[in-house]
């Protein structure tokens, strides 16, 4: 990372808002790195914080949506079999 203070800085605010995505962008930004070492690079950075105590935002943005659309499925299946 050329900038590496202020990008993980950055980073890790980011995690904190549950901004995984952006974080990823961010990092791939400051170091031109490809998309999945960005992730995985994240993805360690999200684990050391946890690691170190830091409690982070779980489940937002899509997997939220995918969890409620995939109830209401189970929802109209059940509804369909009665």
């Amino acid at each position: 990372m050329t900038d590496e203070p202020t990008s993980l800085d950055e980073i890790k605010r980011l995690l904190r808002q549950g901004q995984k995505i952006q974080a990823i962008k961010v990092l791939r930004e400051a170091s031109g790195i490809g998309l999945k070492e960005a992730k995985e690079q994240v993805e360690a950075i999200q684990a050391k914080m946890v690691a170190d105590g830091e409690e982070l935002p779980k489940m937002t943005g899509c997997a939220g949506a995918m969890i409620l659309f995939a109830a209401g499925l189970g929802m109209l299946g059940a509804w369909m079999i009665s």
